[in-house]
């Protein structure tokens, strides 16, 4: 499986609209290609953090153009352009699997 993290920050005053925004995004965002699993992170200094876990590098490639036409509706909110990282997999577990 491979990661996508990308890191952005809002603009003042703009966190409810967000909320907004990334709920009504929900479909668009379950539709893409080969994505496994997602999560949306806020700090309080308005710091955003998307994990998207796709099931190859390729479609985590392949969904890149989708993933752009998202992050243009909600550029406006944006205080700086968001920066993305690509991570390898090698398991996918979570604690509970240990216990």
């Amino acid at each position: 499986m491979y990661a996508r993290m990308t890191r952005f920050r809002l603009r003042p005053g703009t966190r409810d609209e967000w909320f907004r925004l990334r709920d009504g995004m929900k479909a668009d965002i379950h539709a893409l290609k080969g994505l496994r699993h997602w999560v949306a992170l806020q700090g309080d200094d308005d710091e955003v953090v998307v994990i998207a876990i796709h099931d190859s590098v390729w479609s985590a490639e392949a969904a890149m153009p989708d993933v752009l036409k998202l992050w243009q509706r909600i550029a406006h909110l944006m205080a700086d352009p968001p920066s993305t990282r690509f991570y390898d997999m090698t398991r996918f577990d979570t604690i509970f699997d240990t216990v």
